[in-house]
């Protein structure tokens, strides 16, 4: 016998010797589950403020989330005139590509080009985010017949809005909504979990961005919607 065979051998009758007898008791696996999430809060790290807006706007000081820069408006309709100052300091034309959501079609759009096709180079997305993270200055986006995944990947530049009311505390208080939409089978294609600009550092440890995905993140906050 080969000594792949008999390592083989050797996993094989692990399993046959262990892989049986698996307690079933559901109201033991219940507790023991109940136990490990006892110091949920200790594991939890610190937020960078008590008010979850500034929690989370802070993540994006200092570099501390790569490529990402973030503002706060009052409500949607500043939203035209921030997206014009965006594309004014990288020099860029007014052509962005909207998503024909409700929320970002209250905002006017008259005096852009909003259809632009993304798979161009140098193109600028605006998106609207469901959700926003403290911990980790992540905002998260679901896919739905005005999301396409791709508006997430290909544009150069992506500005993602979020309002206030959904900004969270933690990354496993998105878990929760998570499984709570699982559980009433609402599970979007795709749940995207966007944390600063595509980059990276394969090659020579040197950081590239913009390698699988926008190059630039700009995540605009409203108070108000």
């Amino acid at each position: 016998m080969d000594s792949n065979s008999n390592q083989r051998a050797i996993i094989f009758d692990a399993i046959r010797t262990y892989g049986y007898g698996v307690d079933k008791d559901e109201e033991r696996i219940r507790r023991e589950a109940a136990d490990l999430l006892s110091d949920v809060e200790d594991a939890r790290p610190p937020l960078l403020a008590d008010d979850l807006v500034e929690a989370f706007t802070r993540r994006f000081e200092n570099d501390r989330v790569v490529g990402t820069t973030c503002v706060q408006l009052e409500g949607i309709h500043d939203l035209p005139a921030a997206v014009r100052r965006y594309l004014e300091q990288h020099g860029l034309p007014a052509a962005v590509k909207v998503q024909p959501c409700r929320e970002l079609l209250n905002a006017d759009w008259t005096d852009f080009d909003t259809d632009v096709d993304v798979e161009r180079n140098d193109t600028v997305a605006v998106g609207w985010a469901e959700y926003g993270i403290a911990e980790t200055g992540s905002v998260v986006v679901h896919s739905s017949e005005t999301m396409p995944v791709l508006l997430n990947f290909l544009p150069l530049h992506l500005i993602l809005v979020v309002p206030r009311s959904k900004i969270m505390a933690f990354l496993d208080d998105y878990a929760a909504v998570a499984e709570h939409l699982a559980r009433e089978s609402e599970t979007p294609r795709n749940m995207c979990l966007i944390t600063g600009a595509s980059g990276t550092t394969d090659i020579e440890g040197v950081l590239v961005k913009g390698a699988h995905g926008p190059k630039f993140l700009h995540v605009v906050v409203l108070m108000q919607v």
